[in-house]
């Protein structure tokens, strides 16, 4: 294992012993959170409301750096609660006209589909596209596309298949009928590089890959989402006329902590991050195909995200556990999502343990571990 990233792993405790492969669960903390959060309730303690100013200008420094990770100028960058706010901000704040469609996956995570039934109050409707399977989930979005459309809203990166958008695609189609597209990025962000030029609408929390606990959400608003839009939620962050959608104080602890952690991100190098998450997630996929199964997305379409269906998930989950391997179950399915901080060794395990826990004759010993033939 090389020296850093030794290094690396000795920042989160949670790794040693076991192999973790949850990260779109949610991320680990790693040491130096603690650290950072403590500055914020450290100044507190000392100047209590008097340290407004250094919230403030830590808020902004975070505000700063998420900007420029994003390639969006800062005052397109609001901080929320979380992916779902953000949506729901959005939701809210078109200004409704009867026949308006939204489009969306009929297997997207509730909080991209369920926000915008607010358009059909006002005669609009909600366009359910059955991806029908993984290849064509993308294809069918964008021949749901029509000149009613309002908005696109898709999930990056889904959260059970783990196929990815091309959000650059789905933005230029939106585009050329004039609706806007609105992304859940919550399993994106981090991961994989995000390229927003044609997006109007981001979300992400970022206790999942971007490894920042949770309370706090990033919305991104571009100037076609400001021009289209009016702010359905209204305090003293947005007074009117303000096009502004961030209306109250952010998690400020949060933002603390985001920053610290984006900071040391950055002192790996995100290509690092970009380059070890997709190649360990390559390595999971063929330890799957190894054992006689097919990952649900496509290997094109892919990011850190590999999701299979085996004959019992949750027995396969709960004996992969007990051997010190964490992956999850979703819905019936498998779900792994290796990180910048697995390693190769980490993989091997898995793959054995994985073989092993899918004997169909095992059985358990006092010690937790399986035999069988």
């Amino acid at each position: 294992m090389e020296e850093w990233l030794e290094r690396v792993r000795e920042d989160f405790p949670y790794l040693q012993g076991r192999v973790y492969l949850n990260s779109a669960g949610a991320g680990l903390a790693w040491r130096g959170q603690t650290e950072a959060a403590g500055r914020y309730y450290d100044g507190t303690a000392r100047m209590g409301a008097d340290g407004r100013l250094l919230w403030q200008e830590q808020g902004e420094r975070t505000r700063a750096r998420v900007a420029s990770f994003l390639h969006v100028p800062v005052d397109d960058v609001n901080f929320f609660r979380n992916t779902s706010e953000v949506i729901n901000l959005a939701a809210n704040s078109v200004s409704w006209r009867e026949g308006d469609e939204v489009v969306v996956a009929s297997d997207d995570f509730p909080s991209v589909q369920w926000p915008w039934t607010k358009a059909e109050e006002f005669g609009g409707k909600l366009v359910r596209v059955d991806p029908v399977a993984e290849e064509e989930r993308e294809q069918r979005l964008l021949d749901a596309l029509s000149s009613r459309t309002r908005v696109l809203a898709v999930t990056h990166v889904h959260t059970l298949t783990g196929t990815r958008l091309d959000l650059t695609r789905l933005g230029r189609a939106c585009r050329e009928v004039g609706a806007l597209l609105v992304v859940d990025g919550i399993q994106s962000l981090g991961a994989v590089e995000v390229d927003l030029s044609y997006v109007d609408v981001y979300a992400s929390a970022v206790f999942k890959w971007m490894l920042s606990g949770f309370g706090t959400g990033i919305g991104v608003f571009r100037d076609r989402a400001r021009s289209d839009l009016t702010p359905a939620y209204r305090g003293y962050g947005n007074v009117p006329p303000s096009t502004a959608f961030e209306y109250a104080a952010p998690n400020y602890p949060g933002l603390y902590v985001l920053d610290a952690t984006m900071e040391y991100l950055e002192n790996v190098g995100w290509p690092v991050v970009y380059e070890r998450v997709d190649r360990l997630t390559g390595r999971v996929e063929e330890a799957v195909a190894a054992a006689g199964l097919t990952p649900l997305a496509p290997a094109h379409a892919r990011a850190g995200i590999v999701s299979l269906h085996v004959a019992d998930p949750t027995d396969c989950v709960e004996r992969l556990r007990e051997r010190g391997v964490h992956v999850t179950e979703r819905l019936g399915v498998v779900r792994i999502s290796p990180h910048f901080y697995n390693t190769d060794e980490d993989i091997d395990r898995f793959a054995d343990e994985l073989v092993a826990a899918l004997r169909p004759t095992a059985a358990r010993t006092p010690s937790g571990h399986a035999t069988g033939s």
